[in-house]
């Protein structure tokens, strides 16, 4: 199975579990696949997808600092929440 079609698999299992937050985040990062396939005029690749992946990683760690320092942890938690959920879709970093 490649890893879009891990990606809605995981999201039909996150709207029957009610989890709000994988679901947002999910569809966060399927529309951004979405966009960058309509770009490229093709299907993405696992290699492509992962990329986008390791985009929107950066993006929440970039988010996660700002509303620390701006006092949100609130904020804080949901996009660290939302990073641990994307990060499972990376491989392993090799050590």
């Amino acid at each position: 199975m490649g890893l879009g079609e891990q990606l809605e698999a995981d999201l039909r299992q996150a709207l029957r579990a009610g989890d709000a937050v994988r679901v947002s985040t999910i569809r966060l990062t399927r529309a951004a696949i979405k966009n960058a396939e309509i770009e490229k005029q093709r299907p993405l690749t696992d290699e492509e997808i992962q990329d986008i992946l390791l985009g929107e990683v950066k993006r929440r760690r970039e988010a996660i600092e700002a509303f620390e320092r701006g006092g949100r942890d609130d904020l804080s938690r949901k996009e660290a929440l939302e990073m641990a959920i994307l990060t499972q879709y990376l491989p392993a970093p090799l050590s």
